[in-house]
């Protein structure tokens, strides 16, 4: 196998991925709204999907543990591409729900991309390949967002726009299928497994977690990545109140979130390369990532909201490795699928929780979403910091 190869395979998958998903979530709620569909309703639909990951992430990790990662992978790309066809020829609600639940079981390629990374990389290279891995794709959100809103202005242009989305995931599963090969030292679990503890991946897995080791690094991981998300969830209407700007300007903004945190994730391999301390590295980025939600909420003028995102985007790319690289290095290397599973699952529980939050506090308050994430990302790095003057735990063996 030629790791180089098949790293780059992973990041242009990444980049796929996030391309077709950047294309199609801005277009959900506006093709919502266009079908007379209540603000409650569509509240609950964006919070399926993140429903639905909390149980199936852990799960779809542990089947890549036990069959490998290469037909698990191949298995969500085909399923997500046929979940976005479902989703754009939709004309009832129901239907749109069926195709957001086939998304929410199989939409974990980005999971078992991370999976694979840490199996072909040696454990030192780590946050340099998650950074490359994480800038790759959110260079696919630098131009989703804008392509999506070109084409969600034609005829028919939400059905288009999921059509091209799909199109990525066909074009992930015939590159996956040519070149990923299968990962030799990915071992198979030694006890086998009956068929219903490996479709509870999910609470099976909460009880074999070594919590002594992982809990206060998922608690940190739930707290800063709702932080974020609950700012972001109303990010459009919020610019739209505050400074009236245009859907065009809104989706300007967005895209260059994307650069942004494009740029920060090939820079946190020299990040992590001077830290050399994965908890020193995670409370400074959190200790910027609290700082940058309040200034972004008492931003008065536009000027300085764009630039506020700066430090945003910076400081969560360099979470996301910094948490990615403690959670692999602390688990088994027969877990790494199921524990970076249920890792994607405390990220689903915040996208779960926050579009309704977000919408309750911005009802009390215009400044209610940002607070809310200013006080959660301040409770992470109070968090962070406790760990990161820790003695480190050892995992066991």
């Amino acid at each position: 196998m030629d790791v180089k190869n098949t790293q780059m395979l992973i990041l242009v998958v990444g980049f796929l991925d996030l391309l077709g998903v950047s294309l199609i979530l801005p277009q959900i709620l506006p093709f919502l709204k266009f079908k007379g569909i209540s603000p409650t309703v569509s509240g609950v639909f964006n919070s399926l999907y993140g429903g639905i990951q909390l149980c199936s992430s852990p799960t779809v990790g542990r089947w890549s543990d036990i069959w490998g990662r290469r037909p698990v992978m191949l298995v969500c790309l085909l399923a997500t591409a046929i979940s976005y066809i479902i989703l754009g020829a939709s004309q009832s609600i129901l239907v749109m729900v069926l195709g957001r639940v086939v998304a929410g079981i199989f939409k974990h390629s980005q999971t078992i991309a991370r999976a694979l990374l840490a199996d072909i990389t040696p454990e030192k290279e780590h946050s340099l390949m998650f950074g490359r891995f994480n800038a790759a794709s959110s260079m696919g959100f630098i131009i989703g967002p804008m392509l999506g809103g070109h084409l969600s202005e034609v005829e028919h242009g939400f059905f288009w726009v999921c059509l091209i989305g799909a199109s990525f995931f066909i074009l992930d599963f015939v590159l996956c299928w040519f070149y990923l090969p299968e990962i030799e030292n990915v071992k198979k679990e030694s006890t086998p497994k009956t068929e219903a503890e490996n479709l509870g991946g999910f609470f099976t897995f909460v009880k074999e977690i070594n919590w002594d080791i992982f809990g206060e690094i998922f608690m940190i991981r739930f707290l800063l990545s709702f932080s974020a998300l609950v700012y972001r969830s109303n990010f459009s209407l919020l610019i739209d109140q505050n400074f009236g700007a245009s859907p065009k300007i809104i989706g300007y903004l967005i895209s260059f979130q994307g650069i942004i945190s494009a740029l920060a994730g090939f820079s946190t391999g020299a990040v992590s390369r001077y830290y050399g301390n994965s908890k020193q590295e995670l409370f400074h980025s959190s200790v910027l990532l609290t700082t940058s939600l309040f200034l972004l909420t008492v931003a008065p003028s536009l000027t300085l909201l764009l630039l506020c995102l700066v430090p945003l985007c910076v400081g969560s790319a360099v979470i996301r490795v910094s948490t990615t690289s403690l959670i692999v290095s602390s688990c088994d290397p027969l877990q790494i699928g199921s524990v970076t599973g249920f890792s994607q699952s405390i990220t689903s529980i915040s996208r779960m929780m926050t579009p309704l939050i977000a919408g309750i506090t911005q009802e009390i308050s215009v400044y209610g979403p940002g607070l809310t994430g200013t006080f959660s990302a301040g409770v992470g790095a109070v968090l962070a910091c406790i760990l990161s003057r820790r003695t480190p735990k050892v995992k066991e063996e």
